[in-house]
């Protein structure tokens, strides 16, 4: 482990972004290897770059070229593997249905505890220059908050917690998570939420990162406010990947026009809208584009709550394809945010999440 030195990128002018959803795969943890091992691999059609990152520098040179100060890094999170055609949900780094179903809970705890110390040396390594979202040993609840307490008492704690939209197909609303949200209430905990591959016809010859991850993010986030999470864990702050998926082009469609009556109950008389406007949900800007802002506008949900992202190394291609500029150029070209609008996206809204990170910052010689 290096030794905690802070130290800017010099290869941007300014403070830089903060990437809330930025892929890594240590070396030290051979369950998260990527899917594409090798220069060019090629699923579905789609040109990855790969060799996937595996060390704290193959960050860093990514990110000095696209302007991000600081990374908080989470693992695969969930992919499909045509080799496998099991990978269902996870969290950070990216738990396989396997791991749910065939791994102990000791061997399940282990692999999390690992991971951290994985990520927790890329944060030793440069504590500006990264932050973690840490695995959980879900869907094991006695660990999974025996988890949760040890980290939180490490001299450097994990920057947030990370789960898949769905963990063994039971979404977040199922009250068999809640004491895991009681224990996170107590701390304010960031969660990010990243989707899962969730059943599909198999015929289909596209990737579930076409449409299914999207749809997921859909389910889970209609999943936690059908159960009432946000008002009865007010102090939890939930990110959702990828701008939320399909969730803001059917809200009304899931609310107004059909159970907003059931929300409401569930939710002491707040409506879907009142919800996404007042409540603790949050968007990153992950694979976004400028027509998906109009929506949000609408929807009343504040820019406030809207982050910067990028989804790497995933939005690397080969091809035209390539996404991982979206992150910062689909909120600008949408022409809503002024440029202090912009800055909050890129960086001050994260810096509200994260405290440590905040201090991280505050010891910077230039504050704008």
């Amino acid at each position: 482990m290096a030794s905690n030195q802070s130290t800017r990128s010099t290869a941007f002018p300014g403070l830089g972004r903060i990437d809330v959803h930025h892929h890594c795969f240590p070396a030290t943890v051979s369950e998260v290897a990527p899917e594409f091992a090798t220069e060019g691999s090629n699923l579905f059609g789609v040109g990855f770059t790969g060799k996937f990152p595996e060390d704290a520098q193959a960050h860093l040179k990514y990110m000095d070229e696209v302007g991000i100060q600081t990374a908080v890094v989470v693992g695969q999170i969930d992919f499909w593997c045509p080799t496998l055609r099991l990978l269902v949900g996870t969290q950070t780094p990216s738990i396989k249905n396997e791991w749910h179903q065939d791994f102990s809970k000791e061997r399940l705890v282990d692999l999390c505890e690992r991971s951290l110390r994985a990520q927790l040396d890329y944060v030793a390594s440069n504590p500006l220059r990264f932050g973690c979202f840490a695995l959980l040993p879900l869907p094991h609840i006695p660990e999974t908050i025996d988890f949760i307490r040890k980290a939180s008492q490490q001299s450097t704690q994990p920057d947030g917690w990370g789960i898949s939209t769905q963990i063994g197909h039971h979404y977040l609303g199922n009250p068999r998570f809640d004491p895991v949200w009681e224990e996170l209430n107590k701390t304010s905990s960031v969660v990010f939420v990243h989707p899962a591959d969730s059943d599909r016809p198999p015929t289909l010859s596209f990737g579930p990162f076409v449409q299914e991850f999207a749809f997921d993010t859909c389910r889970a986030i209609t999943d936690v406010i059908h159960a009432g999470i946000f008002v009865r864990y007010p102090k939890i702050r939930f990110i959702f990947s990828h701008n939320g998926g399909a969730f803001p082009f059917l809200a009304d469609r899931i609310g107004a026009q059909h159970i907003d009556e059931v929300i409401a109950k569930n939710n002491g008389g707040l409506r879907l809208r009142d919800l996404v406007s007042q409540s603790n949900l949050y968007l990153d800007s992950a694979i976004s584009s400028a027509m998906q802002y109009p929506v949000l506008k609408e929807l009343g949900i504040p820019t406030e709550h809207l982050l910067y992202a990028t989804d790497f190394p995933y939005t690397v291609r080969l091809d035209t394809t390539s996404s991982y500029k979206a992150g910062y150029d689909s909120p600008k070209n949408s022409g809503l945010f002024d440029e202090q609008a912009l800055e909050d996206i890129v960086r001050n809204n994260a810096l509200k999440l994260f405290p440590r990170l905040a201090a991280e910052y505050e010891k910077l010689p230039l504050r704008s």
